[in-house]
């Protein structure tokens, strides 16, 4: 008898040639037809500044804003002055695990709907540097990464189950003070966004030159740090907590949180609509840096940071461990300008670290890095190519597969000694007005292929290929 988990994962997933191979030659011509029009749509119909950080349209583990351009409230008049807005996004995405991994030759169709309000206090309520913001997401998909066997996880569109859901996704409010300064945030957030963020630009003064996402690509470490999953609450099991963040200077600053660290204990903090208070918890800090370098004052950051979890958990050896701790660091840095007088294109250069010690989490050790070319096609402006690599050393207690992926038929039952990821990931994006003129809203294909010669989950587990295609409207 299966679950209506596994129900509703079957019926999303694909493994006839016929299906898969028509899904293969409409990505194909869509590839083509996005190629032959974006440009114009994209110079005719884009607004004039799309950076300025928060246009997460690949990664939502990582989104430091709400995904999505505002403009629903505008398409519904709305008037400015109320002090709110209205957005969101709608993301389905195509995987085909080609070979290898857990299920091979498998295909999955994976849905994300999320939309959001924010609402400026110092309009609506007349407090001064206020801003409450909420967000609803309903989630439909198949268990597209435990098929490739990834520990690492090629896709952030995947999760645990349920994955058929609908959730409170955020729920908070964000007070500024000082010029700045100083800001607290509390309620249901996604902390990625706001720890270990390598994703997020240093804000410059040049709209022109004003990078957006550091990188495109699809996978999760570039978001959220594989030795804190699980623990750090993050799309789309997103959790609450509270955090003070000093900026001293613009170039500096220090922040700390507390969130609730149910997660690790399997409890679905993203479906539930209030917090668990109880002995798990984790503490974060993090500080960091940001600078310009060299004759055209090319961008970089740097973070690093420490936490600790609180409350007893059970190892792969049925051993209990009270609590957990590690570190991390990353950093990003504007390597190259194509024009630097002009705009933003060029080459952007991430890494990304973590470590820790517990026996309870499954990696133990991560490094990760990748490049970004941006608008270095001629005549796409909108168009941005990323490659990049994670690897991650993981659990080698005896039984930590089975204790972790208690479902992967194998010989063996232990965890593969590491893992290696590769990726390289296309988009590009078009821009379109709403009926009437009122705002715009944009779609952004990715196409990305995966390549996992060790997936982590067994150590007999087959070399993964997966060919990826992802469908951003933002609106």
């Amino acid at each position: 008898m299966l679950s209506d988990t596994e129900n509703n994962a079957r019926k999303l997933t694909v493994t006839s040639g016929l299906p898969r191979f028509a899904g293969c030659c409409l990505a194909g011509c869509l590839l083509l037809l996005l190629l032959s029009v974006g440009s114009v749509a994209a110079e005719s119909t884009a607004p004039e500044t799309l950076s300025g950080g928060g246009e997460i349209v690949s990664n939502p583990q990582a989104t430091y804003a709400f995904a999505g351009w505002n403009q629903l409230g505008k398409a519904l008049g709305l008037s400015e002055d109320w002090g709110v807005r209205l957005g969101g996004f709608f993301i389905p995405e195509f995987n085909w695990i080609a070979s290898g991994g857990t299920r091979p030759d498998s295909t999955f169709v994976n849905t994300a709907l999320g939309l959001h309000a924010i609402v400026d206090a110092s309009k609506a309520l007349s407090i001064p540097g206020g801003t409450f913001g909420v967000e609803f997401l309903e989630f439909a998909g198949g268990a597209v990464d435990k098929a490739a066997g990834s520990v690492q996880q090629f896709t952030t569109m995947d999760g645990a189950a349920p994955r058929n859901r609908q959730e409170l996704m955020q729920l908070w409010w964000r007070q500024v003070l000082f010029d700045n300064r100083l800001i607290f945030q509390i309620g249901k957030m996604n902390g990625p966004g706001i720890f270990g963020t390598v994703q997020a630009p240093v804000i410059i003064d040049n709209p022109r030159l004003q990078d957006g996402d550091i990188t495109n690509l699809l996978f999760v470490p570039v978001g959220l740090n594989p030795t804190l999953f699980g623990r750090l609450p993050s799309y789309y099991n997103t959790g609450y907590g509270a955090v003070v963040h000093f900026a001293p200077t613009n170039w500096l600053y220090f922040s700390y949180g507390i969130f609730d660290a149910n997660g690790i204990r399997g409890v679905q903090t993203g479906i539930d609509c209030l917090p668990t208070l109880n002995g798990y918890a984790l503490h974060i800090g993090e500080l960091g840096y940001s600078w310009r370098v060299g004759e055209e004052k090319k961008p970089g950051r740097f973070g690093v940071g420490v936490w600790r979890q609180t409350g007893e958990l059970y190892t792969p050896a049925l051993t209990q461990e009270n609590g957990a701790d590690g570190y991390y660091f990353f950093a990003n840095q504007r390597l190259w300008y194509l024009h630097p007088d002009e705009d933003n294109a060029g080459i952007i250069g991430w890494f990304n670290f973590g470590h820790t010690g517990a026996d309870t989490q499954a990696v133990k050790t991560y490094v990760g890095a990748g490049l970004t070319g941006l608008r270095l096609v001629p005549g796409r402006p909108a168009d941005q190519f990323s490659i990049g690599i994670a690897s991650s050393r993981l659990n080698d207690m005896p039984g930590a597969g089975a204790f972790f992926y208690p479902d992967v038929e194998s010989r063996s039952a232990d965890l593969r000694d590491s893992e290696f990821m590769f990726q390289a990931v296309y988009q590009t994006t078009l821009f379109f007005k709403m009926p009437g003129g009122r705002g715009f809203w944009s779609l952004t294909p990715v196409f990305g292929y995966t390549f996992i010669p060790n997936p982590g989950e067994r150590p007999d587990l087959p070399a993964a290929h997966v060919l990826s295609v992802r469908l951003v409207t933002l609106f």
